[in-house]
């Protein structure tokens, strides 16, 4: 399994410049994974992709300018710097995880438990150096709906402590399914963050930590926590920070980040991360925007430009269980960055077409040898929720693999074009026109 560890250079750096947030302590091996030797240093950063340059000295063969195409074509998501040689590191995103009670129901009785509900596309998963998802409700045992002590049924669904829609509860055994697939990192930050109130939140943090999953955008009850989370992958570290429009349930506690309450505490601390030399990019990924509406708001078009101008490199939203443009930002200091407003559901029981169709965002990053990490480009892989039988049984399927729903893909292609696809069996590429063989060069 994958590795990421949080950077013991970070925290010393946190120590020397009085931050206010400190990064939380690494998690524990993933499972499948070598033991980490205790002489062993404590950040194991991932191993270099093949073909991926991590200092001057591999780029000694390399032409000391490189290919810049002259023309792209139209629709094609593409960035200025996206060919400047350097270390390249691609996340993978999707999004939200709604594990409605009929999907909970066919993943506790399955064999590989959740993992059958995406198993077609866990190769998709695992082909990023990162994969991030927005884990949309709680992993608590032994709790009720308002949050009660109650007998725990086990691996089972009983509509009590493990439930669906409005408060949802998923088995614990979900963190773990998660990892088994290729997750390495998922946000709390959600409206469904408290549906088993405080202490189901405490309880989900710690199934978290207790699988080896990086998480951000909420914090135990009575503690300061850091908000936020740093990822390093290919000596490339990634600050990740997670907010969300609001939570179902009071955050009596203050557990959660919230993205629109005053005083304004994400931006400052975007800022804040940003401006630390440990720090080569921060994510954002706030939940937030109007329910099943395809497209931002003003609100929600404001925050994100505020987090872009502030010093994120990039922002992937969630919330509107529908999928939402993506856009290039500069920002008024020049750098070039990357918003997703919406990634929609990436599993739920929703059955219109728009909100089971969704994708795999493979969003590219570049450490240049001077040091700066930018953009490199984004691309994309349909997806589709299948129902089988009579709504029994629910898959996430790549819709290029699986020979359909075309009116799915064409909802997707509409919206994100066909030249920013990626066919499932092609190698993961974000910037495909830094090869001048690519066919889609304008001549």
């Amino acid at each position: 399994m994958r590795r990421i560890e949080i950077s013991l250079v970070f925290l010393v750096m946190a120590c020397s410049s009085n931050l206010s947030e400190r990064p939380a302590s690494p998690p524990p091996d993933r499972p499948g994974g070598a033991s980490r030797d205790a002489a062993a240093p404590a950040t194991v950063p991932r191993p270099v992709a093949e073909g991926r340059p991590t200092s001057p000295e591999r780029d000694a063969g390399r032409p000391a300018r490189p290919f810049v195409p002259q023309r792209l074509p139209d629709g094609y998501l593409h960035y200025t710097d996206a060919c400047l040689p350097g270390t390249q590191v691609t996340i993978a995103a999707v999004g939200d995880l709604l594990v409605h009670h009929e999907l909970q129901r066919q993943a506790l009785k399955a064999k590989n438990g959740f993992v059958a509900i995406w198993e077609p596309v866990v190769d998709l998963l695992a082909k990023a150096e990162l994969t991030y998802a927005n884990l949309e409700g709680p992993t608590a045992r032994g709790l009720d709906r308002q949050g009660n002590k109650t007998p725990d049924p086990g691996k089972r669904f009983d509509d009590k402590v493990y439930t669906g829609y409005p408060r949802f509860n998923y088995h614990p055994s979900i963190a773990r399914d998660l990892v088994t697939s290729g997750v390495d990192i998922v946000s709390m930050a959600n409206n469904h963050a408290l549906d088993r109130a405080a202490l189901g939140l405490d309880r989900t943090l710690d199934v978290l930590d207790s699988a080896g999953l990086n998480h951000f955008g909420a914090r135990r009850q009575g503690t300061d926590a850091p908000w936020y989370v740093v990822t390093e992958i290919n000596g490339v570290a990634l600050a990740w920070v997670g907010c969300t429009l609001y939570t179902n349930q009071p955050d009596k506690h203050g557990q959660v980040m919230h993205c629109f309450k005053k005083p304004d505490r994400v931006t400052p601390l975007v800022r804040k991360l940003a401006q630390t030399p440990t720090i080569d990019a921060v994510i954002v990924t706030p939940h937030m925007g109007k329910e099943y509406v395809p497209n931002p708001g003003k609100k929600e078009q404001k925050l994100v430009r505020k987090l872009l101008d502030a010093g994120a490199l990039a922002v992937i939203g969630s919330h509107p269980h529908v999928l939402q443009p993506w856009e290039k930002h500069v920002t008024p200091d020049g750098r070039e960055t990357f918003t997703l407003f919406s990634l929609g559901n990436f599993c739920s029981h929703q059955r219109p077409l728009p909100r089971r169709s969704s994708m795999i965002l493979f969003l590219g990053l570049t450490k240049g040898h001077d040091g700066v990490t930018r953009v490199n480009g984004a691309r994309y892989v349909p997806l589709h929720v299948r129902m089988e039988g009579d709504m029994e049984r629910f898959f996430v399927e790549a819709i290029d693999r699986a020979g359909g729903p075309q009116d799915s893909r064409a909802l997707t292609t509409a919206m994100f074009g066909e030249l920013n696809i990626i066919a499932p069996e092609d190698p993961i590429v974000t910037n495909p026109h830094c090869d001048p063989t690519w066919p889609h060069h304008v001549k």
